[in-house]
């Protein structure tokens, strides 16, 4: 009877060692692979995408700002392209932000910072809709409305030449509208020749004004006033 009851619980170790076995075992099993209900892993692996999703280059906007169409407005041959298109400046562009209004009468539209101009009122109407931005890879004024500037009329007067600074040269009769430069002048206005503050070392500039001094008085209305690096004694 003693050994049948040994054997009995001989047995009933036996048994319980391997239930612990079993459940050790188990607890080394892997993790589910089984996956979502998108049909892709747990864990993300494989996506293709870096976290964060930044844009690609392709992304960035191009030159235009928004695709309008764009008309220059003045035309190559027109006689201030030279001047306010920034010619002999920098003016190479990829984007409107590489464009810039410079000059003494903001009238100039260039890639370069600093241009500096002269400063005497240019003739002809500026359309209100003009804008300087990048069109063709460079910079230029242009309009959305399709307006473009015209010319500036002119009298057929003569350009005042080899005037001295500060001195005026008509070329005839002052109140003939004679052209001066790029602008034609007023009536009773002549076109004076003057250097600008680099001297005669520099360029000689030309506007219309109405010279004066001690031995010739003013308009009515008006007044001598002395323009330094400008076209000296004038009526204003």
């Amino acid at each position: 009877m003693a050994r049948r009851n040994s054997s009995t619980i001989l047995a009933f170790v036996a048994g319980l060692a391997f239930a612990a076995g079993s459940a050790c075992d188990g607890g080394s099993q892997p993790p589910s692979s089984k996956p979502n209900s998108d049909g892709k892993p747990i864990g993300g692996a494989g996506s293709g995408k870096p976290i964060g999703g930044g844009a690609s280059a392709g992304d960035s906007a191009g030159a235009g700002g928004g695709g309008e169409a764009r008309t220059p407005m003045l035309a190559a041959d027109h006689p201030q392209y030279g001047r306010r298109e920034g010619a002999g400046f920098k003016n190479d562009c990829s984007a409107d932000a590489d464009c810039l209004v410079g000059g003494c009468g903001s009238e100039v539209c260039s890639a370069d910072p600093g241009v500096m101009t002269t400063c005497e009122l240019l003739p002809g109407e500026v359309p209100a809709t003009a804008a300087c931005g990048c069109v063709s890879d460079q910079c230029i004024w242009y309009t959305t409305n399709g307006q473009t500037m015209a010319p500036a009329p002119s009298s057929g007067g003569v350009v005042g030449g080899g005037g001295s600074p500060g001195a005026g040269d008509s070329g005839g009769d002052p109140g003939g509208g004679v052209q001066c430069g790029e602008a034609v002048c007023a009536k009773g206005e002549e076109c004076i020749e003057y250097y600008g503050i680099a001297g005669p070392s520099g360029p000689k500039f030309k506007t219309c004004g109405i010279p004066c001094g001690p031995k010739k008085p003013c308009p009515a209305g008006k007044k001598c006033v002395t323009v330094a690096d400008g076209p000296g004694n004038v009526c204003q």
